[in-house]
C-alpha cells in the first residue's frame, strides 16, 4: 500500500499489489486511490490519526474488496456519489 498525506488535506491510499480492479463498483477514485469513507459523514479532521482511521478503514475496504471478487457485489456501506 501507499499512503499520501499533506497537512491540511486528506490522506489518499493506493493498493500497490495485487492490482485492484478499477471500477466505480469497487469504490476506487479515477486516480486509483481507494474510496474509504464519505467525507460528508466522516470528514477528515486536523487532529485525526492515520493509524486510528485510515489504516482500519483500509483493512475494512480490503475485506469488502475480497468479498466483491467472490460475489460480484459490493457488500460494504455505500454513499451516493456525484456523477462528476
Amino acid at each position: 500500500m501507499k499512503i499520501k498525506y499533506k497537512p491540511g488535506g486528506e490522506p489518499k491510499v493506493w493498493v500497490l499489489q495485487p492490482e485492484i480492479i478499477m471500477s466505480s463498483r469497487t469504490h476506487v477514485y479515477k486516480e486509483g486511490n481507494l474510496c474509504l469513507y464519505f467525507p460528508r459523514d466522516e470528514p477528515w479532521m486536523e487532529g485525526d490519526l492515520i493509524s486510528k482511521k485510515i489504516i482500519p478503514w483500509t483493512a475494512e475496504w480490503l475485506i469488502y474488496y475480497e468479498l466483491f471478487l467472490i460475489t460480484g457485489d459490493w457488500l460494504g456501506p455505500e454513499a451516493p456519489h456525484s456523477p462528476n
